[in-house]
């Protein structure tokens, strides 16, 4: 996929000011990222422009709140001063997941 098909749809996306702060080379390598990312676990026929950007701003808003690193490195619950987070999703966006994974409704008949 072309650098420039993910940068053109990440420039119209209302909720990408972390993309857009980050400089060319940045910018280019959390795309190469999100998509290798997702070559892993899709076809990469069905990885479009959309999906990619969809992913790179969920990684980034993950890498802001730092809890990234922590599922990265395999944590799946912590607390701290009585705050406590569980992980229960994976690497991969909901919204990716949503458009990769389609509901379908179990459709049958009764003999």
């Amino acid at each position: 996929m072309d650098f420039t098909q993910v940068d053109d749809y990440l420039n119209k996306l209302h909720f990408a000011d972390l993309y857009l702060k980050l400089n060319g080379p940045d910018q280019e390598a959390i795309v190469f990222t999100a998509e290798e990312l997702l070559k892993d676990r899709f076809k990469e026929s069905k990885i479009t422009a959309r999906i990619v950007a969809l992913q790179v701003i969920f990684m980034l808003e993950g890498e802001d709140e730092e809890f990234s690193k922590y599922k990265r490195h395999g944590v799946q619950s912590f607390s701290t001063k009585g705050v406590s987070i569980t992980f229960n999703g994976s690497s991969i966006s909901p919204d990716v997941l949503t458009i990769l994974r389609p509901s379908r409704a179990a459709v049958g008949r009764l003999i």
